[in-house]
Formats: C-alpha cells, structure tokens, sequence
C-alpha cells in the first residue's frame, strides 16, 4: 500500500472514530450540569516548554546555606527568607551575595522559604529581594525555578519570569514565561503556561491563574493526554480539546470546559458548550462510559450508552439503555457495594420482546447477582444467583453462553486443614431443547472433611482423613426422582522414601453409602419396579503407587524420566438399580485421573475390583526457560466381567485406552499441549485435543483442535471434531489486523462461527472494528451476523490500557 494512502486512511478512520465517540451521548466525558450563552474566541496558542524532559524535576543548584541561623520575619505573618551574608551591591554573576539579618523570634506556624541564586539583592527599606541567575525557590513541598525573581517579603508575593518552572508536591509541573505568586505559592497569574499532569497529560494555555493552591484556571486552552511525537514534538497530537476556559480542579480531581471543540490531528470534529472529565489521577470518577454500536442481524442497528455512579468508596452502580431498531430497547443495571467483611455485586438487564415461537411480546431480562459475608476468621457465608428469563434470552442479547445456570446459597467453615459446607443449590437448564431435562434442586448439600497432620497415627505413622456427606435431591416435576443419600469415608496416608530414591505413597481407604430413592426412573408402568427404593454399600480398598524419578545434568538442560506404576485393590460390589446414578455419568480416562483409585466423578457409581496403572514421565528442561514433557500410561483390570465403565470412557475394556500427553514451551514464543487417547488394543484415535500458539512478533498464531467419540449414556451421542484458530497481525506498534474462525468436521460439518476486525491501539486513543458471523442452529438464539465497533479516549471513558500493545523494543520495520 502506498504510503501517501496508507497516512490518509488512518486520519479519515480517527477522525470518524473521534466524531463518534463526541457525539454518542456525550458518553467519552463526565457532563455536567447548564449551558453557557458567551462564546468567546478561541485563540490558538503554541509554547515550547523550556525543558525536553519534564520529569527531570530537581537540578543541582548553589544552597546559600545547610545551617541557617539568620531570618528575617515580617509582623504582618510573610513567610521567612533564608539568608546567611549581607549584600551591599549586586555582584558579578559568580558571586552569590545575600544579606544577614537579625530578626526576632519567628511566629508559630510560619512555612519557611529556601532561596538560592548566583545574585542576590536585598532592598530593605522596601522589604524587597530580587534573586537571578539559576535561582531555586522551595516553600511548603512547591519548587520555582526561574532566570529571575522579585520577592515581596511584605505581601509574600514573588514574581517569575525567564524559564520558569513549578514542581507540585503530587508531581505536576508548569512552565511559563511569566509568573506571579502569592500566600506560599497557592495563588498566582501566569502567562503562556504548559502544564504536564502527574500522568503525562498536557495543558497549553494562553493565560491561566492559580486559585487555593488547587484549582488552575486556564483561557485559550488546550488539554491532551496523548504523548508528543517523538520525531516531531510540534507536531499536533492525535487528539486534543481546545477551550476557551478551562479548569482543573484537582480537589474534584476534574477537568471541566466551557465552549469546547475536539480536535483530530489538528483538525476540529465536534463542539460541545460545556463538559467534564476526570483528570487522570483517579480511578473511579462518575460519568458517561464510551458507547457502544454496531449491527446485528436478528437486532439490527443498534447503539448502546451507560452511565458509572461512583456513589461512595464503598459502592457504585452502572446503568444503561441499548435501542435497537428490530427490537424495544434493552435496560442494564449493575450495582456493587462493599462493607468491611461483606460485599455484593449484581447485574441484571430487562426488555420486552418476542421469543422465538411465541407471537406476543413478554417481559424479558436476567439477573447475575453474588453476595460474600466474612462472618468471622472461620466462617463465611454467600449467596449466588443466575436466573434468565428463558433459554435464549442470554445467547440473544449477547451476555453469556451457559447451559445450565445455578444459583446457592451456603456457609463454609475453615478451620486449619478441615473445612464444613453447607448450601442450597437450584439450577436452571437454557439449553435449547424440544423437551427441558427436569434440573433437580439440591436441599440440601452438606459435607464435612477432617484432615490429622503429617505422622499423626501412632506406631504407622502418616496422616488420617475422614469425610462424612448428606444430598437430597429434590424435581418439581410430578414423578420426577428424588434421592437422599448420606455418605461417610475414611482413610490413612503415608509417603515413603527408600535410600535408592522410590517413591512410594500408600493409601487405604473405607467408605459406607446410603441411598433413599423415591419416584426412581427406572419404575415405569408395567415395569413391576416399585416406586421408592432404600439401598446401602461398604466399600473398602487399598491404593499404592510408587515411582523412581531419574535426572541427568547438562550444559544448557536436565533430562528426567520417571516410571510410575500402582496398584488397587478392591472387592467386587453388585451395581443395581437401587442406587441411581446421578453424578456419575460423565466419565472420561485421561492424564490427570489414570492414577487414581477411582475413575468415577461423584458419588453413585465406584470403581470396584483390582487394577493395575503403568506409565513414564520424561521431560527436557532447559536452564534458559524452555521445556519438553512426554507422558504415557494404561490400566489394566484384572478381571474381564462386570466392568462399570461405558463406552467411550476409554474404561469398557480389561485393558484400558492408552492415554498420553505432549507438552513444551521454546523460549517466549512456541508453546504446545498435545493430550490424545488411543484404542488400547488397535491404537486407533479415540479423542485428541491440542493447544498450540506462536509469537513471532508482529504475527501471533494459536490453534486448538478436538476430536471425541461418542460418550454412551450421556448427551455426547456422536463423535465430535472442531478446530479453532485465531490470528493477529501488527501492522506497526498501534495497528492490528485479526481474524479466526470456528471449523466443524463432525457428522453435521460446516463452519460453525467467523471473525474479522481491525484494531487501534494508540497511547490515548483506543478503537476497534469487529465483524463476527455465528452458523448455528437459530433455535438457539446464537445464529447471527454483527458488526460491533468500539471507541475509547483516554481519560474521556472505557480505555484498552497498553496491555493490548506490543512490547517495548519490538521491531515493526516496514
């Protein structure tokens, strides 16, 4: 792309984004309160600062005097100079002459004034001293720094000018030609002023005057927090307000406007009578947020504002409105409070319109709402709510993509290594189906774990573990199962070393269930299964697993292997409809459970009979950070009969699918996590995930792909095969081009979902352009076409902070 075009693109998009972000309901800046019938010119002013750096505060500087014993105190409370010799007459320039005065006893309260110049001069009959030539005044925390001062002891008033420079105490710094202070520096006049705020942003001013000691009004202003070019410090930022009164206020921590115009790259885009915004040195600041708007196919057009109340400390709320053109408009609320040992935030949002078969419109809307009482050092309690309005209202309006939503309440104990829970569990099912599955509602849940220190079992040595459990499960529906079940376990651990370096860990384990089961599903009619069922098991088992890690020093790495073999031991338990199984089902072998006694997740189903797990850990690891790790493994059961698992779990067969994992990192660029499974017998593919991503720069790449067979038993009822990828591209330091996409190779293949977008990532300025197409079922609520564009100015609303940006010292050459 030519260069010629390619400057001009980015003023014509920055200068619509700019626009934009003005005039969206005033939603980059903190609008106040009244309109302002005077316009007066806006004088366009330019200034160089005396000083390339602005950060470079304090110089080294001739000090009149370390110990000062002379002052000369005015009646009327002027503040005290420090001088140490007399002055007869000006002196040559390298001579500091200053004068010594005998005063009386300073008053209470005073505020000091250090001074020091290459020429002094003390008019006593005036109570004036003028002060040339590199001179430093401090007073109060402030520093002045100026070619030359008049200091009027009697009204404390001192007058600057040639290069003059004020430090503030919070780190802002002034330049001027000329200025004018008085009562210890809080108030003054000045002319052709630049400010640089303690956070980089930028003041030019014509005239400005300092009130309190807090407050800088400005006339024929300009304000920016953009960075000047480095290559051209004159050049004009990218954007900037020009005013024609300004004011910060830095008590308020605001910055507020009268008859002011937003300027593009020098060029003025918008005008507002007045406005106001926070200064920088704030966090939370009440105000409009950056807007939002944009496109959606089943919304249309839409454009969204909100509005931030910083309330208290303690507690703000946000609250916005979105209209669409196909749709009513959509209200936001979010509301967070915080107390010294509790806090709540919640956010809920409400509409009306028509769901997807259904003719009349209805109130819609959700609520997200989390609340946490510290009670004490060991107690705490919460309460947790998710409730949607119906399964597509969340997908629709774009807030999230749950399938089951769930709401608790509870309260938790800790107490060194036990902890109690007790709570109250609803769900709520927003998957998109013909039929609803009947959620069942947890009233209650309660477990109570005990865990004795290390070596605290007598004689054996190791460490004892106790859990005792009660569920009940309660469905609204009629017939709907309802199952009570208490459960209790007990075990002991113990590590073992040998002097060779094995590593053994024993754990012997004793557990006890029981079940009450009304309303069972397995009771239909003519079935001759009684309704309600009551059934009990003990299951006792021993588990040892030992392991003799291997390492190897190198120059630039160490190698490792580690075998790693175990062994279970179990009795046979009958499994029969008594007990159901309802935490059970989803079960699925990989790296993180092979080793584990039992596979089963939850409660209802165990794995019963003995079993035997082998596998190696091996890795590279290199001394400068880069790493490569392999692991293998399979189980193998002893007995071929009454196997638990089903198909799919990789579990169903006396010898179990081989699982493995690759992982490893090459420096900060390449990483990669490779898990796959394979058909302990044929080695055929049962599932594979990977996770790749490179960095080359400029250019970030990251994959991940998945295939799983069928899981029999539970919702995963055909094998699956989806690849995602996303890629970003830096066009330089503060442009980004990105896309991805999802792509389905299962039995209903097809692209599933795609993104395009283009990002801006300036200092001060923030925009984004997103166009995202979603392929899925539209009984869903996610099948949808948007394009979303984004807008932020620093210090004017939301801002994408550098995070998003390339590092520092990375290389962008055309």
């Amino acid at each position: 792309m030519p260069k010629f075009y390619y400057h001009h693109c980015k003023y014509v998009l920055a200068f619509v984004g700019l626009l934009l972000a003005m005039f969206s309901a005033s939603a980059q800046a903190q609008v106040l309160t009244g309109y302002y019938d005077e316009q007066p010119e806006v004088v366009t002013t330019d200034f160089d600062p005396p000083f390339a750096q602005p950060t470079e505060i304090y110089v080294e500087t001739q000090q009149a005097s370390n110990a000062l014993t002379d002052y000369d105190w005015r009646d009327d409370g002027g503040a005290p100079l420090w001088l140490t010799e007399p002055a007869v007459s000006p002196p040559a320039p390298s001579t500091p002459v200053v004068a010594e005065l005998t005063p009386p006893p300073p008053p209470q309260g005073a505020e000091p004034v250090d001074l020091d110049a290459d020429s002094l001069v003390h008019d006593e009959d005036n109570q004036i001293i003028t002060a040339s030539g590199d001179v430093f005044l401090t007073q109060t925390g402030r520093i002045l720094r100026a070619d030359k001062i008049v200091y009027d002891l009697r009204t404390d008033k001192v007058e600057a000018s040639g290069h003059v420079v004020i430090n503030e105490p919070n780190g802002d710094i002034h330049y001027a030609d000329y200025i004018e202070v008085k009562d210890k520096m809080k108030d003054g006049f000045v002319r052709q002023l630049q400010t640089t705020l303690n956070d980089g942003s930028r003041f030019f001013a014509d005239e400005g005057e300092r009130i309190d000691g807090n407050k800088t009004k400005m006339y024929d202003a300009t304000y920016t927090p953009c960075e000047p070019c480095e290559s051209d410090p004159d050049k004009a930022p990218t954007w900037q307000i020009r005013a024609a009164e300004v004011t910060h206020d830095e008590e308020s921590q605001t910055i507020s406007y009268k008859h002011a115009r937003l300027e593009a790259f020098g060029v003025p885009v918008a005008y507002t009578p007045y406005f106001s915004h926070p200064d920088g040195t704030v966090e939370r600041k009440s105000g409009f947020l950056a807007p939002s708007f944009g496109f959606s196919s089943s919304l249309g057009n839409f454009i969204g504002s909100q509005y931030y109340w910083n309330i208290a400390p303690d507690q703000d709320t946000t609250f916005g409105l979105t209209a669409y053109t196909k749709k009513n408009p959509l209200g936001t609320l979010a509301y967070r409070k915080r107390w010294e040992s509790a806090s709540l935030v919640f956010e809920g949002s409400g509409t009306s319109s028509k769901r997807r078969g259904k003719g009349e419109e209805s109130a819609r809307g959700h609520i997200f709402a989390k609340a946490l009482w510290d009670i004490n050092d060991k107690w705490r309690s919460g309460l947790d709510v998710e409730w949607s309005s119906d399964d597509r209202y969340l997908r629709q309006y774009n807030f999230r993509s749950k399938n089951v939503l769930e709401s608790q309440l509870y309260a938790e104990r800790f107490s060194g290594r036990d902890y109690f829970v007790a709570r109250l569990v609803d769900f709520q099912d927003t998957r998109v189906r013909d039929e609803q599955e009947d959620q069942p509602e947890i009233l209650p849940e309660i477990v109570a774990s005990f865990v004795g220190e290390p070596n605290s079992v007598p004689v054996i040595k190791g460490r004892w573990r106790f859990e005792g459990s009660a569920l009940g499960l309660r469905r609204n529906s009629e017939g709907g199962q309802d199952v009570n079940r208490v459960s209790a376990k007990g075990g002991w651990d113990r590590r073992l070393v040998s002097d060779y370096g094995l590593l053994t860990d024993v754990s012997a384990n004793a557990r006890w269930d029981f079940y009450n089961v009304r309303d069972r599903d397995v009771s239909t009619p003519g079935s001759g299964i009684s309704d309600n069922a009551t059934d009990s098991r003990f299951f006792p088992s021993l588990h040892v697993e030992s392991s003799y890690p291997m390492a190897k020093e190198f120059e630039r790495m160490q190698v490792s292997i580690e075998p790693v073999v175990s062994l279970t031991l179990a009795q046979n338990i009958d499994v029969n409809d008594d007990i159901p199984n309802e935490d059970s089902q989803d079960v699925q072998i990989d790296t993180s459970n092979l080793f584990e006694p039992n596979r089963f997740p939850g409660f209802d189903r165990i794995e019963d009979k003995s079993h035997l797990t082998y596998g190696v850990r091996t890795g590279l690891y290199g001394y400068e950070g880069s790493r490569g790790e392999v692991f293998l493994g399979q189980s193998l059961r002893f007995e071929d009969d009454d196997n638990p698992f089903p198909e799919g779990s990789g579990l169903s067969d006396q010898q179990s699918d081989i699982v493995g994992q690759v992982s490893g990192r090459y420096t900060d660029m390449y990483s990669l996590d490779y898990r796959f499974q394979l058909d302990g017998r044929r080695l055929s593919s049962r599932r594979h995930e990977l996770d790749a991503s490179a960095d080359w720069n400029r250019f970030r790449l990251n994959t991940r792909y998945l295939y799983a067979n069928a899981l029999e038993g539970t919702d995963i009822s055909e094998s699956r095969e989806q690849v995602q990828a996303n890629a970003a591209y830096y066009l330089t330091k503060e442009w980004r081009v990105r896309g991805g996409g999802t792509q389905d190779f299962g039995d209903n293949p097809g692209l599933r979902k795609s993104y395009v977008g283009v990002d801006y990532l300036g200092q001060c300025l923030f925009w984004s352009l997103t166009g995202q197409r979603n392929l899925t079922d539209d009984d869903a609520g996610e099948s949808d076409t948007e394009v979303i564009f984004r807008i932020a100015l620093k210090n004017l609303g939301n801002f994408v902070t550098s995070d998003l940006r390339r590092e520092q010292g990375a290389s962008y050459s055309q």
